[in-house]
């Protein structure tokens, strides 16, 4: 018998979505945090009586969250809780000067 673990219950479409959003978002947030909004997403629909859909439900749905997640300045703090340091920096003083960009008048 296999471990009982969150990623051997979720069904193999799920999983791969899992992976392809983790792919897409790696440099933005971490592994963890992706695995997490796509269980939340797919949780209310596991038990649907017509599965069909329920991918396309969860990847769209997922991806909404993701998207929310990344336009929100706390987010970088996953990027940079996992980073080795020189990439947090830049990212830092890249936001930084983006701040200042926008704060300067034309």
């Amino acid at each position: 018998m296999g471990a009982n673990t969150v990623e051997s219950a979720l069904p193999d479409t799920i999983q791969e979505l899992t992976n392809r959003l983790t792919a897409a978002y790696a440099n933005l947030l971490t592994a963890a945090v992706v695995r997490d909004v796509v269980h939340d997403c797919y949780q209310p629909l596991s038990n649907a009586r017509i599965a069909n859909y329920v991918p396309i439900l969860v990847e769209h749905s997922s991806r909404t969250k993701l998207r929310q997640l990344t336009r929100r300045p706390d987010a970088m703090a996953h990027l940079r809780a996992s980073s080795d340091g020189t990439r947090g920096r830049s990212v830092t003083l890249a936001l930084r000067r983006i701040r200042v960009a926008l704060t300067r008048s034309p």
